[in-house]
């Protein structure tokens, strides 16, 4: 009963966080805005947006891009956007290829995972619990200085979720990190 605990606590803050979506900002992104330069091309998720019919019928084309947008640049529910997280992630490796390595897997990570988490959700594959998983996870790894094999971990999750060769509630942060069975919390 008490490993219960802490599954529940993690299960409402995702229900508050989610339920409180709806509270956050209108600011939609329009066609003439400008396109934040630390992100990847506009181009590449209009694509994304126009090869998927079911969501293109429940979303419009500038809330899927406000969503890429705060995915990225974090707003006032989640501050840390992905940029933020992976400049975090960066800044505490000192071997200036592994950052570039790392920088370039991030990158990947946040445009497949971006690309889907924007849509509706009756939609999409990837939610706001696998990205608060994976980001979690990522920050967890380097204080265990295993940055590359988790990255690397996460990238195929991305992959096998992206390709429904996983399912969704797979995800969990004991799938990346297993709880300590020796921890007074649990």
């Amino acid at each position: 009963m008490q490993k219960i605990a802490p599954l529940t606590r993690v299960i409402a803050a995702v229900i508050l966080v989610s339920s409180l979506f709806a509270c956050s900002s209108n600011k939609i992104v329009k066609q003439a805005d400008a396109w934040p330069s630390d992100m990847p091309s506009r181009a590449y998720f209009l694509k994304i947006y126009e090869a998927d019919e079911a969501n293109k019928k429940i979303q419009t084309k500038e809330e899927y891009l406000t969503w890429i947008v705060r995915f990225y640049s974090g707003w006032e529910l989640y501050r840390r956007g992905w940029i933020k997280m992976t400049n975090e992630l960066v800044a505490q490796v000192e071997d200036p290829s592994q950052v570039k390595e790392i920088r370039y897997k991030i990158n990947r990570i946040g445009r497949l995972v971006s690309g889907e988490w924007a849509k509706k959700a009756d939609t999409r594959t990837i939610y706001l619990r696998h990205v608060s998983i994976w980001g979690n996870a990522l920050l967890e790894s380097l204080d265990r200085n295993e940055a590359l094999p988790l990255i690397n971990r996460v990238n195929q999750d991305v992959d096998d979720l992206l390709a429904h060769r996983i399912k969704a509630d797979v995800i969990t942060a004991e799938r990346y990190f297993p709880a300590d069975e020796d921890d007074p919390f649990l």
